[in-house]
């Protein structure tokens, strides 16, 4: 038979059913309108939801996260205990009947497993395959401590909700307690406590900008108010803090100056240290009294790296004095550095708060936030170069540290915010002549 007698067929068979029962056909017709218009309305709310959900992925990452992070737990815990023990015999952890699962529970991005390991098993045995243990759970980084007497602790943290760069906010307020900085990777507020000072350790290109930058954004408001003052040393002839001069009180972009700034402070923070003696142990700043914060970017080469000895021993005197005492009457130092060894940075341990960039190895790792933050997951030689402003902190209650991204700071929007909130006063830094050095450090001598 060919086609068209095939067709020919088909059609006066059609036409029959359509003459003897016309009313069955509209009501299949109409029964196959409604079906196409409901399968092509599902289609197209099943591609609107997509969109949408990209987009709002996209553009507010931590917002989706909070919101997909449930659903996206729940597949991963069906899939980890339905596995464990094949993930247990592959690392090799199985002499009997293998390591048993506790307990498993997930908050997005982070999973905790509960697991109890067969007699002759240590926190050593699951530390020397850990690695194997968190590719075989599909995880990015992972944390084995004691929980209590038998049992580990196997903390997970699943996928990289810091892996999307976002800009650096302006504070709202002038708020001088803490500072936001950008996002912890629960999707949080990343808020820098301010008093303390702060030691921001990176290899190049870690993305040290985004958090100096971030820091002046979020004190921009207070900067404009005149409750706090802004002193930025830069001895990379001011590349980074003259993009945003207007927010300073006062700038230094080489060593002389950068000195003489130093220790005008110093004598200001005596004074005020008089002034408060025996009436205030505790800060507040105003307008009359603002808190001073000095931003130096790249401090080694105020300290280590500075051909004039004088000049370098007079920066390591005049920052002792600001990080030993300089808390208490209103005066806080932040710096920022790319080495950070004792021999590069003699008031290392002067500093209180650390923020650790990416960094060479683990041996940096443990000079920035110490050897028990390394054993409890700051992995900052593991953080990649793709995401700049990534970095690990120590919470303030002693908790176990917390993987943050400052935001990304565009030259446009440094410019934009310094127009915006500039500082209500400007001082220049002059360096006396060596001969007005010398009259001015001269004492009177005592007559005999």
């Amino acid at each position: 038979m060919s086609i068209m007698s095939e067709l020919g067929w088909w059609s006066r068979g059609v036409w029959r059913i359509i003459r003897r029962a016309p009313g069955h056909i509209c009501i299949l017709a109409a029964i196959s309108w409604w079906l196409g218009e409901l399968v092509l309305l599902s289609a197209g709310a099943a591609l609107l939801v997509i969109v949408v959900g990209r987009i709002w992925a996209v553009r507010r990452p931590a917002s989706f996260s909070r919101f997909a992070g449930p659903f996206r737990g729940t597949a991963w815990r069906w899939r980890t205990r339905a596995s464990w023990m094949e993930i247990c015999v592959s690392c090799r952890l199985v002499r009997g009947e293998g390591p048993k699962l506790v307990k498993l529970s997930v908050r997005w991005p982070h999973a905790r497993l509960v697991v109890r390991p067969e007699v002759g098993q240590t926190i050593s045995t699951f530390e020397d395959v850990a690695d194997a243990i968190r590719a075989g759970c599909g995880a990015s980084r992972i944390r084995i401590e004691p929980a209590g007497p038998r049992d580990l602790e196997l903390t997970f943290t699943i996928g990289d909700e810091l892996r999307q760069a976002f800009p650096a906010t302006v504070a709202t307020s002038a708020r001088v307690t803490k500072v936001l900085m950008g996002r912890t990777e629960q999707g949080d507020a990343w808020e820098l406590p301010l008093g303390p000072h702060t030691l921001v350790a990176g290899c190049s290109g870690s993305g040290k900008g985004s958090v100096f930058w971030s820091l002046a954004f979020g004190l921009a408001p207070a900067v404009r108010d005149g409750v706090v003052q802004l002193h930025g040393i830069d001895l990379k002839g001011g590349m980074e803090v003259l993009m945003g001069e207007q927010l300073f009180t006062t700038t230094a972009t080489d060593a002389a100056h950068a000195v003489v700034s130093l220790e005008r402070l110093v004598r200001e923070m005596t004074l005020r240290s008089r002034l408060y003696a025996g009436r205030i142990r505790s800060h507040e700043p105003s307008v009359d009294l603002p808190l001073h914060v000095v931003m130096i970017d790249e401090l080694a080469a105020l300290t280590a790296y500075c051909p004039e000895r004088d000049l370098q021993r007079r920066a390591e005197v005049a920052l002792s004095l600001l990080c030993s005492q300089g808390r208490a009457p209103g005066f806080m130092v932040f710096a920022c550095l790319q080495d950070p060894r004792k021999e590069v940075i003699p008031a290392r341990g002067l500093f209180t708060q650390m923020v650790g960039l990416r960094l060479k190895d683990m041996s940096e790792t443990a000079m920035v936030l110490g050897e028990v933050a390394v054993e409890s997951g700051a992995h900052c030689h593991r953080i990649t170069r793709d995401v700049p402003g990534t970095a690990y902190v120590l919470p303030e209650d002693g908790t176990h540290p917390i993987r943050v991204r400052a935001g990304y700071a565009s030259d446009e929007a440094i410019r934009a915010v310094a127009d915006e909130y500039a500082a209500p006063a400007r001082f220049e830094i002059v360096v006396p002549e060596p001969e007005e050095r010398v009259r001015h450090e001269a004492r009177p001598r005592r007559a005999s």
